[in-house]
């Protein structure tokens, strides 16, 4: 019987712990996203402000798998190298240390204030914000009060002789003690669980501070198995990020591991408590681990891009589209936003230099090429409409808005990608009969297009920087295209009446491209508008 309620007090506060953990995490994510991603993205240059970004970001956050989403997102944008996003990472470690040096404060005794000072504004509150951050202060509460039932439940342990003999000799064999803490760990899915765990044994005097920390070495690797997993169908960017995380934690732990006594002399040297030993220990090894790999960053970004080559054309992936962001909805609009504008740089790279060639520049089964860019681009359309659909949550005003405006332009760049490919049918006719357009026509349709292409252009940067002033000059373009196309129908008429041959040949395909350009810069219009809250 007194074994059953020992293992009830244990796993009891294990599960209160690792769900006050949860609730902490979600609630900082869902309280401070936004703040999140404009720190994120002010550091795109040196590695420790970097580094110091990704500390302050884990630590309001309380998850670095989180802060490893957001960077995926960066450098597959190009706004951060791989290098850099490596930097974030690395503070990000020290950062998930806090949960633990709370620990130690012995605060558990205030564990009821917190669910009652959490409590009030998640009941109470009418801004959102303020209900999440009440969840997390929730979560803190459940997270002390389970590790004083860690502590409380193994404090009988000191009667069990045999139990302290099976811990003394695992202390000899820190190795085992190193890979079952990882494993736990990767279960779990929760770094500070296995390393409350030994902070508990440790503090009835169960656990000596070596295996602790061999523990606490286990746990700083086992992590990492979450951010791995979830990589596995996410993009090349993703698993990089992910298996450089695995690399630092795993090399640094094999590091430490064969020096472990002397490991532990620093931590001792730390304060005369083995639990704040254990605590210091945990975020020592981060640090230290840190200042090992901070310098070297640039050369690990080239061993990950090494290990995992870019892979050929792996186009129809949504690459930002992160589930488990979808119950942050300022995370997950963010994500949408990415992927849209991964639309609008295929159609700006793959599209529109390729499609108005003339005939003897034109590539070999050209339609053929741009109906697969096509395809890709109705295949991310659906997965961001289904994405957008699945939102958990109330949404505020704003993120409503936000959501219709991210699908309103989505399906704007769909459907210009649909004009190209019809516009690649009407210079199949031309090939086919092997005749082209006259210069005059030709040069015409080029100025008009290259100007339905710059107003995209704005249109796609006014969308990317939020700018409502040149969302503005796009609608002011508008009028000017519109008086173009009557001047190009005008032109083509006239040559007509002179009976050329060549105008004559071709005229319902001239009109046709006339009419497709007209319809692309409605659409670049369209995104202008989105962009200004007209939808």
């Amino acid at each position: 019987m007194a074994a059953f309620q020992l293992l009830t007090g244990l796993l009891g506060g294990l599960a209160l712990f690792i769900f006050g953990t949860y609730l902490i995490s979600d609630g900082l994510q869902k309280a401070a996203a936004a703040e999140v991603q404009k720190l994120l993205a002010a550091v795109t240059r040196y590695r420790v402000a970097g580094m110091l970004a990704g500390l302050v970001v884990t630590v309001f956050l309380q998850s670095s798998a989180v802060t490893s989403v957001l960077l995926v997102g960066f450098v597959s944008a190009g706004l951060m190298s791989l290098g850099q996003a490596l930097g974030v990472i690395l503070g990000a470690a020290i950062g998930s240390t806090v949960t633990v040096q709370l620990i130690v404060f012995r605060v558990s005794d205030y564990a009821p204030w917190a669910l009652v000072g959490g409590l009030v504004p998640y009941l109470l509150a009418r801004r959102r914000r303020w209900r999440y951050l009440g969840q997390a202060v929730i979560g803190f509460g459940l997270l002390f009060y389970g590790v004083g039932a860690m502590s409380a439940a193994v404090e009988p342990l000191q009667d069990f002789p045999a139990l302290i003999s099976g811990l003394e000799r695992l202390a000899f064999r820190p190795g085992l003690l190193f890979l079952v803490s990882s494993l736990f760990t990767a279960v779990v899915q929760s770094s500070a669980a296995p390393v409350a765990l030994a902070i508990s044994l440790a503090g009835q005097g169960l656990l000596a501070l070596e295996p602790a920390l061999a523990v606490v070495l286990g746990a700083n690797v086992g992590t990492t198995a979450t951010g791995l997993i979830s990589s596995l169908g996410a993009s090349r960017e993703a698993k990089r990020v992910a298996l450089a995380h695995f690399f630092f934690k795993t090399a640094g732990a094999l590091l430490f591991l064969p020096f472990l006594r002397y490991f532990g002399e620093l931590a001792a040297a730390t304060s005369p408590l083995v639990t704040r030993q254990i605590a210091n220990g945990h975020t020592l090894f981060n640090v230290i681990n840190m200042f090992m790999f901070l310098p070297f960053t640039p050369q690990v970004a080239g061993l990950m891009r090494r290990l995992l080559p870019d892979a050929p054309r792996q186009e129809r992936v949504a690459k930002y589209l992160d589930d488990s962001l979808l119950e942050v909805p300022e995370l997950a609009l963010a994500q949408v936003r990415w992927e849209i504008l991964r639309m609008a740089e295929m159609i700006r790279r793959e599209m529109f230099p390729r499609v108005m060639q003339p005939l003897p520049l034109r590539e070999v089964n050209l339609t053929k090429k741009l109906r697969e860019v096509d395809n890709v681009l109705d295949y991310l359309y659906l997965a961001i409409a289904r994405y957008l659909a699945r939102m958990a949550g109330s949404l505020t005003e704003k993120e409503v808005m936000e959501r219709a405006k991210l699908l309103y332009v989505a399906n704007d760049l769909e459907h210009i990608g649909d004009i190209v490919i019809q516009m690649a049918r009407q210079w199949l006719k031309i090939e086919e009969t092997g005749i082209g357009l006259s210069e005059e026509g030709q040069a015409e349709l080029q100025e008009m297009y290259r100007q339905v292409q710059e107003n995209f252009d704005r249109a796609v940067k006014a969308f990317a920087d939020d700018d409502y002033r040149l969302a503005v000059e796009v609608i002011k373009r508008h009028p000017h295209i519109l008086k173009m196309e009557k001047a190009l129908r005008f032109s083509h008429f006239q040559r007509l009446q002179q009976e050329k041959k060549l105008s004559l040949e071709t005229t319902s395909v001239h009109m046709e491209l006339i009419n497709h350009l007209l319809r692309l810069n409605s659409h670049s219009v369209n995104i202008a508008q989105a962009v200004m809250g007209i939808i």
